[in-house]
């Protein structure tokens, strides 16, 4: 996924996770508080996928299993329409091929946080980070995973500060640091 899209549909991601979240685990609503929808009008569902497009890409990996981009852009597809454990097993497929590729790792990393595979997601997030330590996509999911899934607020903190700090670029860091002001501002457990 290009940059910019990927950090986008991640934002999207971690506001459907957060969401999610707060039914799922009752310490949630305790560490951080929902973030705010940061989608854009009219795309709060899966998104529309060109059928033609997706045969073309099941066709082209029908004849060639090991295709990258072919599996690449069937993952990206699968996840934009919320099919995340598809989306995940596809991104599998195409580590297969390219084992290093930090961004196909990290999209499989946000797929299986959304599949409530939160220790596989910090698996691959690890790796993601291991490789290239300021990967904006690897900082985002992983203090998502970190805070919602572990309630690690102090991980989540450093992953998402690390985040500001390497990418201050980014438009959509307003909502990171609000989360980040959040996690801060939360009594400590004893």
């Amino acid at each position: 996924m290009r940059a910019a899209s990927a950090v986008f549909l991640i934002l999207g991601t971690g506001v459907g996770f957060f969401g999610m979240f707060k039914y799922i685990s009752p310490r949630a609503a305790d560490i951080v508080k929902p973030i705010p929808q940061f989608v854009p009008q009219g795309s709060t569902a899966a998104a529309q996928v060109d059928p033609a497009l997706v045969k073309q890409l099941e066709d082209t990996l029908q004849k060639d299993p090991k295709n990258f981009a072919a599996l690449q852009e069937l993952g990206n597809i699968r996840y934009d329409e919320r099919k995340f454990a598809e989306a995940a097993s596809i991104y599998a497929r195409a580590l297969e091929v390219q084992p290093d590729n930090v961004d196909v790792r990290a999209d499989r990393g946000g797929s299986l946080l959304q599949s409530n595979r939160v220790d596989e997601a910090i698996t691959e997030l690890k790796t993601v980070l291991a490789k290239d330590p300021t990967h904006p996509q690897g900082l985002f999911i992983m203090g998502i995973a970190l805070a919602q899934g572990k309630g690690d607020r102090e991980g989540a903190i450093a992953a998402w500060k690390k985040l500001v700090e390497t990418h201050p670029e980014l438009p959509e860091l307003d909502i990171v640091k609000q989360q980040i002001k959040q996690l801060e501002e939360q009594p400590r457990r004893k």
